[in-house]
């Protein structure tokens, strides 16, 4: 096999393409899903939600534009920034309550690109998270983004993408750097079929700027 060294340092473009690049390649990339599943403690029936989630990886910027919550469907969660791991898979925060903006998306505000959140849809402990609101958005609801510099950033939802991870996943559009601004809030959705996927579907909310 050869490889190629590349001495050139890499654009952020260019780093954020070769992360989904590796995303794409990893089954659980963008699900918000964990690998079991078990009745939940929440409800006390036999629904299934999922158990020992994996911590993210953690990313650090110190761009403005980057942002700190988002207020969709009548509630409002903090959100972290992180990034793939070593296998590309891209996980939320483990409190349910929190959802995670993809450090190498497009920043809210920036008038380009595909701006990536995404958050658990359950855990069995916490039970319903914030991000199993997002399929229940309807076309014309608002979802604002608040920045690390004091920006409100407003958006409309477009439409409710119901994805099968397996064959469906929208991953041109979720890895665009150009083009109108779009926000993808993705969770998880459809039934639980267990490991390596969790849930059969992605839910994404697509929303433009108003």
């Amino acid at each position: 096999m050869t490889t190629i060294v590349s001495t050139a340092t890499p654009t952020r473009a260019t780093l954020h393409r070769m992360a989904f690049l590796l995303a794409c390649l990893a089954a659980a990339i963008l699900t918000g899903c964990a690998t079991t599943g078990t009745p939940s403690s929440e409800s006390g029936t036999s629904t299934v939600a999922q158990s020992d989630l994996r911590p993210p990886v953690s990313a650090r910027t110190g761009d403005p534009g980057a942002p700190t919550s988002v207020t969709a469907g009548g509630g409002t969660a903090p959100t972290e920034s992180v990034a793939t791991d070593t296998s590309g898979a891209l996980l939320p925060p483990q409190d349910v309550g929190h959802l995670g903006w993809w450090v190498d998306s497009a920043l809210p505000g920036s008038g380009t690109g595909t701006v990536v959140i995404t958050g658990h849809v359950d855990d069995v402990d916490q039970g319903r998270g914030f991000a199993a609101r997002f399929g229940s958005l309807t076309p014309g609801s608002e979802v604002t983004l608040q920045t690390a510099g004091g920006d409100t950033v407003r958006y409309r939802i477009r439409d409710v993408q119901t994805a099968d991870k397996e064959n469906g996943f929208p991953a041109a559009q979720l890895n665009r750097l150009d083009g109108p601004e779009t926000l993808a809030l993705v969770t998880c959705g459809g039934p639980f079929v267990g490991p390596p996927l969790g849930y059969r579907d992605n839910i994404i909310a697509w929303a433009v700027r108003s």
